[in-house]
């Protein structure tokens, strides 16, 4: 497209500037490419009677007449647009034309138009001019070839007779008939797709499982897939100019198609995971975010392809997205770590909602975890906002992730007590975890651990089997009942710390 846009362009520019050069040199056909730019002037003026005159007629039959010669100059401009654009660079601008083109050196090769059969080559040919000089015109051989190429590209007589009846115009490189037929097309294409579409959700509504998925995917993204391939399909018929084609037919209506129908699949894909994860909110929560992004991406990669295709330097198109991608990356840098923070905890999944956790000085009850924070209610029931960038950083504890809730306690004996009854209470509570249902074998200990200043000290450890956190509570209270009643059992009294006072009094 881009190589179409500059050809038209240099050689608008060449006839404007050939318009300052004497008429001698310029529109006589004194060289190929004065030639060429003169024909093409002529033709866009729909200047007939002068656009004959670079034509060889020498060859054709005498009885042809100035309508019919006028009818093949415009027969083989339809039907060179169809397949070339002007290229200015490839013409001499010597009299002499090329002579190391490995052709005769009074012809020269304008292009190659390829036909189901054959390729017809598309000659210019220095002729005389009759008054002494020569001239370049297209060539006799040429001539006699434009009703073979006519009957293979050529428009349909009816397409010609619409033409001849609508208003005379030309709107993005298409004739009057040309671009009503598309506006026909786009309808039909609509209508046709709608019909589609109701037959496919007819089919699918016999579902159970994925009936409202398959709608969804049928009611849009199926549907403009159809509709932009019909498009395409349709204007493939209506004979248009290259110019136009580079717009319509080499890409971009295939490229909107398949955006359309990648987005719809990734879209498809996500409602079928969604179906599935219905009860986890955060999950979808997480992942709806990454399908946008994978979305852009997809939309982004075929924009590039496209605009290579289309002949531009893709290499700058990427350096510019990347120095603007990197300002955005450093504008939103907090954000993208909490993002990607949440994909931590996502995929790593060392917390979810409803696990009781603590990190830093905050514990409580996961409620949410979004894009940018994870929502927490804490004991005291206030709600705290941390941003999954900090949860996914520090050291996190997972209460709710506990086995087994660990039972110790320290109990503190008076020092008068006999060694015999201490020995005795330490055996009785030792006998009461090791029997107790509710403990496990792991770290199960009761010893007399320790002699403080004032109080023996005896150490009860061990394992309950409850995870949580009331039902361990409600253990322990039992527990620790049964521990105090084999305490009053033994007649053991508990030590109570003891503070010592001394007051010193100032004689004044």
């Amino acid at each position: 497209m881009k190589e179409i846009k500059e050809r038209e362009s240099e050689a608008q520019q060449a006839m404007i500037d050939s318009e300052k050069i004497p008429v001698d040199k310029s529109f006589k056909g004194h060289t190929p490419l004065s030639s060429l730019l003169a024909l093409a002037k002529a033709i866009r003026a729909e200047n007939f009677d002068e656009a004959i005159e670079f034509f060889d007629f020498r060859y054709t039959p005498a009885t042809m007449t100035i309508a019919q010669k006028k009818e093949l100059v415009k027969q083989l401009d339809i039907v060179w647009s169809q397949h070339h654009s002007l290229d200015i660079s490839i013409l001499s601008d010597a009299p002499e034309g090329h002579l190391n083109d490995g052709l005769p050196s009074h012809r020269d090769l304008l292009g190659v138009i390829k036909t189901s059969n054959s390729d017809i080559p598309i000659y210019l040919q220095r002729v005389p001019d009759g008054k002494g000089g020569k001239e370049w015109k297209i060539s006799s051989h040429t001539v006699n070839q434009i009703p073979i190429l006519w009957q293979e590209f050529g428009y349909h007589p009816l397409a010609i007779s619409l033409g001849e009846y609508l208003p005379h115009f030309t709107i993005f490189a298409m004739h009057n008939w040309q671009f009503v037929g598309f506006i026909i097309s786009l309808v039909l294409a609509w209508y046709i797709t709608a019909l589609i579409r109701a037959l496919l959700i007819k089919v699918v509504s016999y579902s159970d499982t994925y009936s409202r998925t398959m709608r969804r995917f049928i009611r849009v993204p199926l549907r403009y897939f159809l509709f932009f391939i019909l498009i395409q399909w349709s204007t493939g018929h209506l004979g248009l100019s290259l110019n136009a084609r580079a717009w319509l037919e080499t890409g971009t209506l295939s490229y909107l198609a398949a955006i359309f129908l990648t987005l719809g699949i990734i879209e498809f894909i996500f409602a079928l995971y969604a179906s599935k994860v219905a009860q986890e909110k955060n999950a979808i929560a997480i992942i709806k975010p990454l399908v946008t992004t994978l979305k852009i991406v997809v939309v982004i990669v075929y924009g590039l392809n496209w605009f290579a295709d289309a002949g531009f330097n893709i290499t700058a198109i990427i350096t510019g997205l990347g120095i603007g991608s990197l300002a955005v990356a450093l504008a939103a840098q907090k954000s993208l770590e909490n993002v990607f923070g949440a994909f931590t905890l996502y995929l790593a999944r060392p917390i979810k909602p409803g696990d009781m956790c603590k990190f830093g000085n905050t514990q409580g009850r996961v409620e949410e975890i979004g894009l940018r924070s994870t929502k927490i209610r804490k004991l005291d029931r206030k709600v705290v906002y941390v941003p999954n960038s900090v949860i996914a950083s520090m050291e996190l504890e997972n209460i709710a992730e506990i086995d087994n809730r660990r039972y110790q306690k320290r109990l503190r004996v008076r020092l008068n007590t006999e060694i015999s009854r201490l020995k005795a209470l330490t055996g009785a509570i030792r006998e009461l975890i090791d029997n107790h249902p509710n403990t496990i074998d792991l770290e199960r200990y009761v010893r007399f651990e320790d002699i403080d200043e004032d109080a023996f000290v005896i150490v009860i450890n061990c394992y309950l089997t409850v995870s949580g956190r009331v039902a361990y509570k409600e253990l322990e209270e039992k527990i620790n009942y049964q521990v105090m009643d084999i305490v009053d059992q033994h007649d053991i009294e508990l030590a109570i710390p003891e503070y010592n006072i001394s007051m010193n009094t100032v004689k004044t």
